[in-house]
């Protein structure tokens, strides 16, 4: 009786996939993807190697960037004045705020993304709740931020996913992995790239279509930033390089090749 209602419940809602990427089990996930999440994650890479391994150098010298980054400083601080800091001990705090911080970072890099990148016809496209939806229509369902680059009017191809969670990476981690799957699927080629994040620590996935590789996680934020331009810019903004390495090199091809996924 339960199964025909979950049935009817599906139907209800069109869904056009069996599992929703929050209700598929651990166990699941893990034999879909064919990959132990825990042995993933403790086999973790530094940050530094996934940016070197796509051929992505930090530019300190580079005033464009370092510019976009004192933007983002200048954001999350506005946001911290509108919402306070983002800790699982304040019971106000929803994934809606997190969702709202991220929106806030990615802002200036996404506006910079693409002024800068126009001339060779990018159209990245950030969309909020977008759905995706499996080759096979056994998993699917909507992620908080997927970004998208659409070549022609009839094309498109995933660049990257950010999952956002208001406490708990673990599941974040299982749902970013999921989709990201997908969201190769779909585009045949190329990689991908995903991000999990409770608002304050970040993860790094890289998805080339047979395997996945994680970073060690990091911090955007930090408690007494006001003031604190320099730490910031120093310790944590390395969230910024990682979002823009992903938005070049996410998709079907790096940036001097095809053009071409949070």
């Amino acid at each position: 009786m339960s199964g025909d209602n979950t049935e009817q419940q599906k139907k209800k809602r069109g869904s056009k996939w069996k599992h929703t990427y929050s209700e598929i089990s651990t166990i699941d996930a893990e034999r879909r993807l064919g990959v132990d999440m825990e042995t993933l994650d403790n086999e973790a890479i530094p940050v530094s190697e996934m940016l070197a391994e796509a051929g992505y150098t930090i530019e300190e010298n580079n005033e464009e960037i370092q510019e976009v980054k004192r933007q983002v400083y200048k954001a999350i601080l506005q946001y911290l004045d509108l919402e306070g800091y983002p800790t699982e001990t304040n019971p106000d705090y929803t994934e809606t705020n997190v969702s709202d911080l991220v929106l806030y970072i990615l802002g200036p890099l996404v506006s910079y993304f693409k002024r800068k990148h126009v001339q060779v016809g990018w159209d990245i496209r950030l969309r909020r709740e977008k759905e995706i939806i499996s080759i096979d229509g056994e998993t699917g369902g909507k992620v908080e931020f997927t970004m998208i680059d659409w070549v022609s009017v009839m094309e498109r191809y995933y660049v990257m996913v950010i999952e956002v969670k208001r406490s708990s990476l673990g599941e974040a981690f299982k749902q970013c992995l999921l989709s990201m799957r997908d969201m190769r699927d779909c585009n045949g080629v190329g990689k991908v790239y995903g991000f999990v994040t409770t608002g304050e620590s970040w993860q790094m996935i890289r998805y080339d279509g047979m395997y996945f590789q994680v970073t060690d996680k990091f911090d955007a934020t930090f408690r007494t930033m006001r003031g604190q331009e320099g730490k910031w810019m120093k310790d944590y903004s390395l969230v910024v390089n990682c979002l823009e390495m992903a938005l070049l090199h996410g998709g079907v091809g790096g940036f001097a090749i095809v053009r071409v996924s949070w």
